[in-house]
């Protein structure tokens, strides 16, 4: 769970400026009594597409992947996925961070863009 106030800050991590507009609009979204204890990780990731691009659309998925993928390699790595649980204030172990390597990349090592455009785009059903 991410307590709502320490999104400015894991958003100006990623490279959001302080004063940018979308990570106050995402904040005041996300501020909601129903969040005082914290938000998840489906709850911040529709925050984001809602903010940034449309997760139905391959444009709008590109960009959330450019947000993991900050070394431009065209992948996300182990290292990345670390950034960005550590961005949000989430412990993961080492083997936390491996098994959603294996889980989500192809090649069980990285996730390509491929990979993380279809975890976007696949569809859950209850």
């Amino acid at each position: 769970m991410i307590d709502p106030k320490e999104l400015k800050a894991a958003m100006q991590s990623l490279g959001f400026e302080s004063k940018n507009p979308v990570i106050y609009d995402m904040i005041a979204d996300l501020d909601t009594p129903e969040n005082a204890s914290g938000i998840n990780f489906e709850n911040f990731l529709d925050s984001i597409t809602a903010k940034l691009g449309n997760k139905e659309t391959k444009e709008g998925i590109a960009r959330i992947f450019d947000l993991f993928d900050d070394d431009k390699s065209g992948s996300v790595n182990i290292h990345n996925l670390r950034r960005v649980a550590k961005e949000l204030g989430e412990t993961m172990s080492a083997d936390e961070l491996k098994e959603m390597l294996e889980r989500a990349a192809s090649n069980g090592e990285e996730i390509s863009f491929e990979d993380f455009y279809f975890i976007m785009t696949k569809k859950t059903f209850a």
